[in-house]
């Protein structure tokens, strides 16, 4: 055996030596990797500004074909309707990572009485209501330039109150705020939401499951926006908050793969008028979600490296 291929055996035994036996499950102890990444690493905050830099950026780009009014808003040449950019708020322009910092610590889970009680804390207390990093910058930059940002996020209606008061600790603008604010609904008041839209015109069956039942939940709302504001651009942290995805398939990983097949099919978006910010610890894709509590080793892919290594007698 040649020296070069003495050292890759080396390597490889010394490597498996610290891990488990091919085949076996890795060690129990679940450390919070996501909720570290996301307080600690420069790297998420780098994402972030990215983000918001690279839309900055697209909006200087497009300045000479916005028309300002006397009402300071603006508007594209012929049109009545003013300027707007929709943003989701948890993980986009607020950052939650104390609250899952806070599930970890206490080994316990989402529910909706911590969560709401976590939403007044952040609007009493200034750094658990801290903003994504270039997010504050880039909307009084929007404010700026008389483009309307506008807020479309899934926590409660009940949370409304602590919702506005955190962004108004952030010093963004507050004029018309509570219409610009639209947090999920339910029951009702849901229904009253659709079927407002839906009477609006006539809908093929599968735009209708995209209002009804797509990903997020959220295009009821942004279409409700969209007859009131010409919207150039999109922001968030999972997929639902561009594009009402619906699943077509039954297994978690076509799921995976369908969804996957659809960021592509959109590619020419991300960048330019849809950005997304950068969110590890939950969301569509996690585990409770799309994952079955369990099975995350089943929907992970190592693409057959444990069958190579077992077919390796130096290995075995």
């Amino acid at each position: 055996m040649s020296g070069i291929k003495k050292l890759l055996v080396c390597l490889i035994v010394v490597s498996l030596a610290g891990s488990p036996a091919l085949g076996e499950s890795p060690p129990s102890e679940n450390l919070p990797l996501a909720e570290l990444w996301t307080q600690t690493s420069a790297e998420h905050a780098a994402l972030c500004l990215q983000a918001y830099n690279t839309a900055g950026d697209q909006f200087e780009r497009w300045a000479s074909l916005f028309q300002k009014r006397d009402d300071g808003l603006a508007y594209l040449p012929g049109s009545d309707k003013p300027l707007a950019v929709i943003l989701d708020l948890d993980e986009t322009v607020l950052d939650n990572s104390g609250y899952q910092a806070f599930l970890y610590e206490n080994n316990t889970s989402y529910n909706s009485t911590t969560w709401a009680l976590w939403a007044e804390f952040q609007s009493i207390n200034k750094k658990a209501g801290a903003p994504v990093e270039g997010s504050v910058e880039f909307l009084l930059k929007m404010e700026e330039m008389g483009i309307t940002p506008l807020y479309v996020s899934n926590r409660g209606a009940a949370q409304k109150e602590a919702t506005i008061k955190t962004l108004k600790n952030l010093g963004l603008g507050m004029t018309d705020i509570e219409s610009r604010v639209l947090l999920r609904q339910k029951g009702e008041a849901l229904q009253e939401q659709e079927e407002e839209i839906l009477e609006a015109g006539e809908f093929d069956s599968e735009t209708v499951r995209e209002i009804t039942e797509g990903e997020g939940g959220k295009e009821a709302r942004r279409r409700l926006l969209r007859r009131e504001y010409d919207v150039l651009a999109y922001f968030g942290d999972v997929y639902g908050d561009f594009e009402p995805f619906l699943a077509l398939a039954d297994s978690t990983r076509a799921r995976y793969e369908q969804r996957k097949e659809s960021v592509v099919q959109n590619s020419e978006r991300w960048g330019r008028t849809w950005f997304i910010l950068p969110n590890p610890m939950y969301g569509s894709w996690s585990v409770g979600e799309a994952v079955p509590k369990g099975k995350a080793s089943k929907a992970l892919n190592d693409f057959g490296f444990s069958v190579f290594l077992r077919g390796r007698k130096s290995v075995r």
